[in-house]
Parts: C-alpha cells; structure tokens; sequence
C-alpha cells in the first residue's frame, strides 16, 4: 500500500483521491479551505451562487468511467442530460451573422452551418480531426504523459503548426476561422503559439455532444465529497501545503503550514505550483475579467453565447435572471455587447465585475501555452520520482472532462495494491 497525499480538494483532486482509494491505497487530501469541491463550487454573491465558468462538460464517458470504477455507476448517483447549442454571433463591421451550433450529431451541425453561412466547410474540415483525436487520446490523454511523443503521433499531431496556422489553411471564410480561433484567445492563450492540434475539441464536443449535471458544477462537487467518505479517505481541511520535500531523489513528503505529511507518492492538484518547482517554459495565464450579471427578467436564450467580434466576449448563464459575461476585448462588457446586437443595458438590476486579480485568488489563471509544449509538468518524469500533477495548471488542460483524463491517467500509472 502506498500513502499517497492529494494537494487540492477540488476537481482534480477529489477524483484522483477516490480512484485511488478504491485502488486500495492510503489516501489524503489536503485543502487549503474549508470546503471541498474547489471551483465545482462558485462564487456567493447577491444571494446566489455564481459559476465562474460554463456548466457544461463534453466526454459523458470521462465522468462514467469515474463513478464506475470508484463505487457506484454515475446513473445511481447524479443525472446528466444533454446541453442545447452555442449560440455564436460574429461581427464584421456592421453585419452580424447568427449560429446556433448544435453538438452530438453531424448533420445537425452540417445543416445549422448551413443555415447561417450559406454552405459547409465547416463538417469536412471536423471529419479531417478524427486521427489526431484518435493519436491524441491514446498517447497523450489516456496515460501519464512523459513529455515525448512517437515519431508517427508527432507528425500526426503537428506539434509545429499552430492554431492560427490551421485556420487559416482550412477556412477562407473568416466568419468560420473565428470559431477556431477565439476559444483559444478566450481561454488566454495566443493562437499564434498554441499547437493546432488543440483544434481536435471541435470534434470531441460533435461526436460526443455537450452535457449537464442535473444540479449543476455544485450537485457534482457533493456527489465526489460523498464518494471520498464512502472511500474512507482522509480529507484534512483548512491546512495549505507549499511544497514537497523528498529524500534520496524520492518523494517523502508535503511540505504545509503546519509542519510534514509524510508521503510515499504526491499528487499536486493545488493551483499554486510547489515552491521548489520551476518549469522555464510556462507562462502565467491571465484570466480575463468577468461580470456577474442579474437581469430584470429570464431571456428566452440560449445558454452560452460567444460574441465573434476583434476580440471575444463569452456569455453563459449562471441562473434564471443569472448571466456570466467573459470579457477579453475590453472597455465595458454591455457597450461590447450592445454593438454586437445584445444590448442589455436597460435589463441589468445588479452587477459586479470580477478583475484577474480577483479571478487569480480564485484559482481562474493556471498555465499557458508556449511553443508546443502543454501547460504543467510531465507527471513522473525526472529523478524526482513518486510527484504527479493534475488539475487546471497542469497537463492535459483545465477543462473537467481534461481533468478527469488526467486523474484516471495517474490512477492507472500507480495500480492496484495487491491484496494481502
């Protein structure tokens, strides 16, 4: 048996720590607040909770396989149902074209594209991805990732060309290159850098569709809180670890506020990267601002909206009367969104803007891309073995879906402890 210490109790590490218990090892967790669940949670504010990022998740089967392999099935558990389309609105000077894109089937898709733009480059150009998708989940999302690629996955996958090389070589119409290229820049990193093959998302979310927990991020944050006590794992609330310490090249410890919990193997799902850690080539991700938004009535919307204008605007909603602006082009978000059409001026009763420093205590920054390389350590490389990362900051991304490839990735790596 291993003792195995979790740094996080979001996400990440909550999910680590019940497949790994269920692995049969001796397992804490470590949170530095005093509640479970991380970001799953959301801001309080105004009588209402908050969603500091959309409530919808694609790769169903990440989620299943969780719940599946750590005690009960995810369908005894919380209910996910599918999510309804994104609707995108691109502006070009004074004309604004509409696109309500659906997910989980092509033809939907095909004639939705269709329908707005007049014809579909779109679907072929989403078809193309499915070998880098297919080389991208076998080699870099389904086990621990040791930052070297096989020769036939790295040209595969391309690592040399970036997003805003791959757009521009499959779309003529910029109305269609702007939906590759502006989730990029609203996640705060530049197409220019970024590897094309992060495109293969636009595939995953048509093949696979979007979804929502009933009860949202929160419902979803209880149910792992429950299968961690029904695991039996230690969860240690309120104590921050800094760093790790190791013996001989060896883990052989977390570093805290408190003093040293002694560990055989750490996992560091914590947004704050150990202190003795440095990794030359990662760059700090600012987020972008956010507004929280209460409308004088609910809108017959969507629910995520991306506003496709010089530079891009997110919106999704976080209640009935609820909507989450994300903000990255700057000036005041209903000004932007007013000249893009949604003007929503005379509807907001109350409103907070979130600045990045603010989202930055929140855990919302993380690592970006430089290069090729993905954000995060290679987990178990190097001689310092025994220390793996998973989570927002860290390799194969932030998204929970990611996030989930991750752990499982970490739990497969380490084993079952055989039974005495």
């Amino acid at each position: 048996m291993a003792r195995v210490v979790i740094v996080g109790g979001g996400f990440a590490g909550l999910t680590v720590a019940a497949r790994l218990a269920k692995l049969r090892h001796q397992v804490t967790v470590l949170e530095a607040s005093e509640s479970l669940g991380g970001r799953l949670r959301g801001l309080a504010w105004d009588d209402h909770v908050w969603h500091l990022t959309p409530q919808t998740v694609t790769l169903p089967g990440v989620f299943r396989d969780f719940f599946r392999k750590s005690g009960r099935t995810m369908d005894r558990v919380i209910d996910l149902s599918p999510a309804g389309p994104r609707r995108h609105v691109v502006v070009r000077g004074r004309r604004r074209d509409v696109l309500d894109l659906p997910f989980g089937t092509r033809g939907a898709q095909h004639d939705a594209v269709v329908e707005a733009f007049g014809s579909d480059p779109w679907s072929p150009w989403v078809d193309s991805l499915g070998p880098a998708w297919d080389g991208l989940r076998r080699r870099m999302l389904d086990e621990v990732y040791d930052g070297a690629l096989e020769r036939p996955y790295r040209r595969l996958l391309q690592p040399r060309r970036t997003v805003r090389q791959a757009a521009r070589r499959a779309f003529r119409d910029r109305r269609l290159r702007a939906l590759v290229l502006d989730p990029v820049r609203l996640a705060g990193d530049d197409p220019a850098h970024t590897p094309a093959y992060t495109s293969v998302w636009h595939y995953a979310e048509r093949n696979f569709g979007r979804w929502r927990f009933a009860g949202g991020m929160p419902a979803l944050a209880d149910a792992l809180e429950r299968r961690l006590a029904e695991r039996k794992v230690e969860a240690v609330r309120s104590l921050r670890a800094v760093d790790v310490r190791y013996d001989d090249g060896a883990v052989s410890g977390v570093v805290t506020d408190d003093g040293v919990v002694d560990a055989e193997v750490v996992v560091w799902c914590a947004p704050e990267l150990p202190r003795s850690y440095r990794e030359p080539s990662l760059v700090r991700r600012i987020p972008a601002p956010r507004s929280l938004l209460v409308l004088r009535e609910p809108l017959d919307l969507p629910e995520e909206i991306v506003v496709h204008a010089e530079l891009p605007v997110r919106l999704w909603r976080s209640g009935p009367q609820h909507w989450v602006a994300e903000n990255r082009a700057g000036g005041d978000v209903l000004d932007v969104l007013a000249s893009a059409g949604i003007d929503w001026r005379s509807l907001v009763t109350a409103r907070r803007d979130l600045a990045p420093r603010d989202l930055v205590g929140l855990g919302h920054d993380g690592w970006a891309w430089r290069g090729w390389r993905a954000a995060g350590e290679r987990p178990g490389v190097g001689a310092r073995h025994g220390l793996f990362f998973a989570g927002a900051h860290a390799h194969p991304g932030s998204a929970p879906e990611l996030i989930g490839l991750a752990t499982a990735a970490v739990a497969a790596h380490l084993g079952e402890v055989p039974r005495r």
